[in-house]
């Protein structure tokens, strides 16, 4: 009986991919810390390098100075409203950790309103102290977050800059290197553009202008502080599910804490409606310019995302969640007989 035995060169293959595959392990392991700055540095890419092309090859301009002027220019628009904000809701966070008691009276003020007018009796369901100890909490941990996001744009910018300067060499390693047929690349490569667009671009703008809505009525109603307000609301609105909710019925209940019963209403039912629609307006627009991102997809992302990125998978959770569907599109484009089959079938309807 003849016995089988593995071809040597399949045997060296195998050795190579393990060592290969061990020390990619090993590797990313110990740089793990980078993978979000890695990953904003691609979506900067992404959105960068339409305009260089452009600069290079229409408007004649000299590499080095294009890419320094586009991440100048995305430094200002992205980098420099970050550190604003971040710093303000800083001094907003101290001023509550040193005035929590004022604070929680007020809530419980709030709250007593609302069991007065609806006879719903929150105070007892929760133990104020202790909520108001982990709302604070969260708050401080989203600062360190985003404080750590910074750190992370300085290393995606490094990133970038390489990125741009070699982007010729890249794109070329990668259209000969990936495992796929020239057709499925170019797929590939549009429906990435348009997944980290959708998601890096429509998130944070769809989250801004429903803010903006959100800031018209805190004006309008008298909200003290109207524009910190405005800031969290655009964090709240990222967020899936309860979205701009978990900033302005806070609010709500800070206006019945300061007597303005009939504004804290009238707020209330503003953003429900208003608010709450214009979200749905503003998230079919964006749907019509960009990607269509199933919602569901945007749910179960965030939360993949945050578990492993941090705040910053808001983003990229989604991503990541929208490139795991379509590798099946990929492998069916690739491998499966669908095209033989319908070929088939047109021949039986002759």
């Amino acid at each position: 009986m003849l016995r089988k035995y593995i071809p040597n060169s399949v045997l060296r293959q195998l050795f190579f991919i393990t060592i290969a595959l061990a020390m990619g392990f090993i590797i990313i392991s110990n740089l793990k810390a980078f993978i979000p700055g890695f990953l904003g540095a691609f979506c900067l890419y992404v959105l960068m390098i339409h305009p260089l092309r452009w600069m290079i090859y229409k408007w004649k301009m000299n590499k080095l100075l294009s890419v320094i002027l586009l991440m100048f220019a995305s430094i200002l628009v992205i980098v420099t409203p970050l550190v604003f904000l971040i710093d303000m809701l800083t001094q907003k966070v101290k001023g509550a950790i040193t005035g929590k008691d004022a604070i929680q009276n007020k809530i419980e003020k709030g709250l007593t309103e609302i069991h007065r007018e609806f006879g719903v009796d929150i105070l007892n369901e929760i133990n104020l102290s202790d909520a108001t100890s982990v709302v604070i909490k969260i708050v401080q941990e989203i600062l360190n977050t985003s404080i750590n996001g910074l750190l992370q744009l300085g290393v995606a910018y490094l990133i970038l800059y390489f990125m741009l300067m070699n982007y010729r060499k890249m794109e070329n390693w990668f259209y000969q290197n990936i495992p796929l047929k020239t057709e499925n690349l170019v797929i590939l490569n549009k429906d990435l553009r348009d997944l980290v667009i959708s998601n890096a671009v429509g998130v944070p703008l769809v989250a801004f202008l429903q803010s903006l809505v959100a800031y018209a009525g805190y004006l309008m109603f008298g909200l003290e502080g109207a524009f910190g307000w405005f800031v969290l609301t655009i964090f709240g609105a990222m967020l899936p599910v309860v979205g701009a909710a978990i900033i302005y019925v806070p609010a709500c209940i800070y206006l019945l804490a300061t007597g303005e019963t009939t504004n804290a209403y009238l707020l209330f039912a503003y953003c429900m409606i208003v608010v709450g629609l214009s979200d749905n307006l503003f998230r079919l627009w964006i749907q019509k310019v960009m990607a269509d991102v199933h919602p569901l997809i945007t749910i179960f992302g965030v939360v993949v995302g945050i578990n492993i990125f941090g705040f910053i998978g808001i983003i990229f959770g989604p991503i990541l969640l929208s490139l795991f569907f379509w590798m099946f599109r990929i492998y069916k484009l690739e491998f499966s007989n669908h095209h033989q089959k319908k070929s088939t079938l047109e021949n039986e309807k002759l």
